[in-house]
């Protein structure tokens, strides 16, 4: 087969145009050919950088996640360690105040007996269990009420007031008896034991109520207290500098139910909750009464303007144009305005300057050399400004 066969448009040709033909269809052949292949080894390239940088990102939020899963799993970890040293300082303080309370136990007790023992009366050894009993009996009653979420202070209180009767007979009896250091010792024996198991309850009671440290408590009432005496300055001078805006405001904060908690005076009573507007309602008062937001009325905003244009003024010249004595270059342009009746300048000839030109007063301008040449805008103003006095 020849070439003429393979290309029939090219039977009229000579055999070198046929040939070169050819060789032309196969050079832009291989030209898309590589072409093609360029692109589409560049479309893989884009996307094996697209791949990458997908799982870049996923590696990233892999890493993100485990991060906030190992700062969880730490804070967890941290807590069950703080919750297990609490558990284990409750216990290890419990136990070491139970210990406490029976040694003294053992050592006011006797005591008490002794002070007590009476041979014709023997009955009398009876009391010091009643009267130290009392005290644990009013102490464990204290304890229920705290499992119980009722209040404790009077079984307390009660515990305390046996303890120091209890602490007083020690007292008399082993001063009298073995000196002042025996009696003292045993008077602290038998007020120790229940203050110390009454300090345990009173930590059961601030852990269940979840109370606050008394320094806290005394910052924040500090804090408060500051606070108060800021609103308290700041709606004097209110009412002081606009009563007619406070009174709405007050009315309005009336109606909105807006009431400040009373406040404990120095003698630790409290004074009765008052009202007082909120900022939002001082401002919505100041819009009904003025017209305007806080500090601005009509003649403040009058003010503030003038002032502001006689400082646009001071900066930038004045605005309604020249304040000289010289007459703009515009009027010696455009004809004067006429007094005769407009029929009158109608049938008037025509004023023409000494160069044949009209309207111009009969002295046509003065142009020096160098001077700069009329602006288009600044020609068709003059031409609009000499139609209007013309008409």
């Amino acid at each position: 087969m020849s070439v003429t066969d393979l290309h029939p448009e090219t039977s009229g040709s000579t055999y070198a145009e046929s040939l070169a033909r050819v060789e032309q269809l196969r050079a832009d052949a291989e030209a898309k050919r590589i072409k093609n292949e360029s692109e589409r080894r560049r479309q893989e390239l884009l996307d094996q950088k697209a791949a990458a940088r997908a799982q870049r990102e996923i590696q990233r939020d892999l890493a993100a996640a485990a991060d906030e899963q190992r700062q969880r799993d730490d804070a967890r970890r941290e807590a069950a360690e703080a919750k297990a040293r609490a558990a284990k300082s409750a216990a290890t303080w419990r136990t070491a105040a139970k210990a406490i309370a029976i040694v003294c136990v053992v050592v006011s007790l006797p005591m008490q007996v002794m002070a007590f023992w009476d041979a014709h009366a023997w009955f009398l050894v009876a009391a010091p269990f009643v009267l130290e009993g009392v005290a644990w009996a009013l102490l464990c009653g204290a304890q229920a009420a705290i499992d119980e979420g009722r209040p404790s202070w009077h079984y307390r209180l009660g515990a305390l007031l046996q303890a120091l009767v209890a602490a007083g007979i020690n007292y008399a009896h082993g001063s009298a008896e073995y000196g002042m250091a025996t009696g003292i010792g045993g008077a602290l024996c038998s007020v120790i034991g229940p203050m110390i198991w009454d300090l345990h309850e009173h930590g059961r009671i601030a852990k269940r109520e979840n109370r606050t440290r008394r320094s806290v408590r005394r910052a924040q009432r500090r804090t408060d207290r500051a606070e108060f005496q800021r609103l308290d300055a700041v709606n004097e001078a209110r009412a002081a500098r606009d009563a007619e805006v406070w009174e709405r405001a007050l009315d309005l904060a009336a109606a909105y139910g807006e009431v400040r908690p009373g406040r404990r005076s120095g003698l630790g009573r409290t004074k009765a909750p008052e009202v007082v507007p909120s900022e939002k309602t001082y401002a919505r008062a100041c819009v009904e009464i003025h017209g305007a937001e806080p500090g601005s009325t009509a003649d403040r905003i009058a003010h503030m303007r003038t002032a502001k244009r006689a400082v646009r003024i001071a900066q930038n010249g004045p605005l309604d144009g020249s304040q000289t004595d010289e007459k703009p270059q515009v009027d010696s342009q455009t004809p004067a305005a006429d007094s005769e009746p407009s029929t009158a300048r109608a049938k008037a000839p025509k004023q023409r300057g000494e160069d044949g030109r009209k309207r111009n007063g009969g002295t046509p301008p003065r142009r020096r050399p160098g001077t700069v040449k009329y602006h288009p805008a600044a020609k068709k103003q003059m031409a609009l400004a000499a139609a209007r006095q013309s008409n």
